[in-house]
């Protein structure tokens, strides 16, 4: 992307007049970055991962846990069981420096390749830069980077470095080791940088140290482990403040940040004083911590044993209403069709009868895959519903409706029709009169 602004216009300008990355830059981070490993097969030989070199291990359980040397080089190994014969590793690496004014991470990428019984090569190329602005802004500087959604290294290195648009993968690089020695902006040494990051990602550690007075404070405290927690996250810095500042006032070193975070949390939830140096400094951090968690615990564990009361009382509660319901239906419906009640067809094959309860419209929709009692027929004022049975063998359920005194549907299992359903509807209509009589009486 081309420089839009004067600002960006600049940056670039500035970007080529950087010296290049040093062979002794690189060969520092050969060294502290990769992991140094000796290859192990199923016959019991190593392979120096570095220098190639293949010889017999006399044990197999000591190496595993203590590593080795290699006899060649002499570098110190960590053994891998493997039998793969090429083995490949990349990471990334940062040099922090200066340039005109302004503050500059360069981000390198580093490969390592080794075959068995060959010597490692390996490939670097800088692929990005972070120029950290005085108002805390950070203009990006990268190569051309393939899309996609799970690798992050594949990079165009035959790209130029070009003003890109800010990007998480630029973040997730820049949280890598750095080379040791740092060139900072007098601006960074006034606010306490003596030459450390803390473990925390150089380009957040700048950015967070240039305009938050929290971090600068906490620079200054010696509270390290909490500061680089509180450079990645932050969001939760300002709600833990005033315990912070309890700590520092006390003299009271944090030194498990995540744990000692968990634990006001706790406190909070608790309703302690978190401005209370008995509480946010304890002597004993994990043991305060896992008391609070168990207390946390045991109140869940009430917490679920009262919902669960209150859920048996609710399904007790409906259960009743259920039943009310049903027996208020049931009286309904009794009302409505009782005088129907005793009808019977019948042509010596089948058996058609008045459903004559609630209780037999659910049993007839079960039986039957059909709707009949899910949809409220027995609620019907004009509607009179007939199960048509041969012996004990439910056939088809049929519905008449009382105003027109015509058959509205009749239905077998899963509302298909029965080789009976023209013989249910001739002995019903036979019968219709019967059905006007008791309407009548």
């Amino acid at each position: 992307m081309k420089p839009r602004n004067a600002q960006q216009k600049q940056i670039m300008a500035l970007s080529k007049r950087l010296k290049p990355i040093t062979e002794k830059q690189v060969a520092w981070a050969y060294n502290h970055c990769f992991e140094h490993i000796a290859y192990r097969t199923a016959k019991n030989t190593l392979t120096c991962g570095d220098c190639g070199h293949t010889w017999k291990s006399p044990t197999t359980l000591v190496d595993t846990i203590c590593g080795s040397t290699c006899p060649h080089c002499g570098k110190e190994l960590k053994v891998n069981n493997t039998r793969s014969r090429t083995f490949k590793q990349c990471y990334y690496f940062c040099v922090v420096t200066t340039c005109k004014g302004f503050q500059v991470v360069r981000i390198v990428m580093i490969k390592s390749t080794s075959k068995k019984g060959n010597a490692a090569t390996y490939f670097y190329r800088e692929v990005a830069q972070r120029w950290i602005m005085p108002d805390g802004k950070v203009i990006t500087i990268a190569r051309l980077r393939a899309m996609a959604f799970v690798y992050a290294d594949l990079w165009s290195f035959d790209s130029p470095m070009e003003i890109r648009p800010h990007h998480d993968i630029y973040d997730i690089i820049s949280n890598c080791e750095h080379y040791p020695r740092v060139r900072v902006l007098s601006i960074y040494k006034r606010n306490g940088f003596k030459g450390s990051f803390h473990n925390a990602s150089p380009i957040k550690f700048l950015q967070s140290l240039l305009f938050d007075s929290k971090i600068e404070t906490l620079l200054k405290a010696g509270q390290h482990t909490i500061l680089s927690h509180f450079v990645h996250n932050p969001y939760t810095l300002g709600s833990k403040w005033n315990s912070v500042k309890i700590c520092i006032r006390n003299g009271y070193i944090i030194k498990d940040a995540s744990l000692w975070c968990d634990y006001i949390d706790l406190l909070k939830h608790f309703h302690k004083d978190t401005q209370n140096a008995k509480f946010v400094c304890p002597t004993d951090l994990r043991a305060e911590h896992d008391r609070l968690v168990a207390m946390r615990n045991r109140q869940r564990e009430r917490q679920q044993r009262e919902r669960e009361r209150r859920r048996e009382i609710e399904e007790q509660e409906a259960e009743r209403k259920k039943l009310e319901q049903m027996q208020e239906n049931e009286r309904l419906y009794a009302e409505m069709k009782s005088k129907f009640f005793d009808l019977v067809f019948s042509d010596g094959v089948l058996r058609i009868q008045v459903l004559q309860s609630v209780q037999e419209f659910y049993e007839e929709g079960k039986a039957m895959r059909h709707c009949v009692f899910t949809n409220d027929y027995f609620k019907k004022k004009d509607s009179l519903v007939f199960s048509a049975r041969i012996g004990d063998e439910r056939i088809e359920t049929i519905e008449l409706s009382l105003e027109t005194m015509q058959i509205v549907q009749s239905r077998g299992v899963c509302n298909e029709y029965t080789r009976y359903h023209n013989q249910i509807i001739n002995l019903v209509k036979q019968n219709i009169r019967r059905v006007q009589q008791r309407m009548s009486a």
